[in-house]
């Protein structure tokens, strides 16, 4: 066990884990106050480039373009999309963050995109590419990350990087079989 000190250098309590106590401190007193700044370990191109490898593989990335979602308050431009019935637009975000409050902060700002952008006359599915966390003592919050994304309208589809090639797989099926 260790001690746990106030901003007024009083004890207050203690840890098993002083690390994560530390972390939780961290994100209370000084993340909080840092502005919108997201420290990455890694952005969402990077973790695009971990789904788009094998779509590349499977002959799929040259069927997806880029396709703005209009809304009457809101529009966003998803940089890979396709059409097959309604507009399906896969957005990698990586959670590869350095602190629970900017996962939760990166996720409470994709609901609100999603959530506007459900309001647009044009029908689409968002399929979000997730990177999570490298960092395994942020898993709680990239869990917590989840869990608010599927609150989202639309429902999104979530797909993890450990999930790629199978997405792959199952994109380039559902291509050959209804084209693009």
């Amino acid at each position: 066990m260790t001690a746990v000190f106030n901003s007024a250098g009083l004890g207050r309590g203690l840890t098993d884990n002083p690390e994560e106590s530390l972390r939780q401190l961290f994100d209370r007193y000084v993340e909080k106050y840092s502005g919108r700044i997201q420290l990455t370990s890694r952005d969402d191109e990077q973790v695009w480039s971990v789904f788009r490898k094998p779509l590349e593989e499977k002959q799929v990335t040259v069927w997806l373009q880029s396709k703005r979602i209009t809304a009457p308050d809101y529009e966003y431009e998803f940089k890979h999309a396709r059409k097959n019935e309604v507009w399906h637009a896969y957005e990698p975000i990586s959670f590869d963050l350095l602190g629970s409050s900017s996962i939760l902060d990166k996720a409470n700002n994709w609901m609100g995109r999603l959530t506007n952008l459900a309001e647009s006359s044009e029908t689409f599915k968002p399929h979000l590419l997730i990177g999570a966390p490298s960092d395994p003592s942020l898993q709680t919050a990239f869990i917590k990350a989840q869990n608010i994304l599927y609150k989202s309208p639309p429902k999104p589809q979530l797909v993890r990087e450990s999930d790629a090639e199978g997405f792959a797989e199952t994109l380039s099926e559902e291509i050959k079989q209804h084209g693009r």
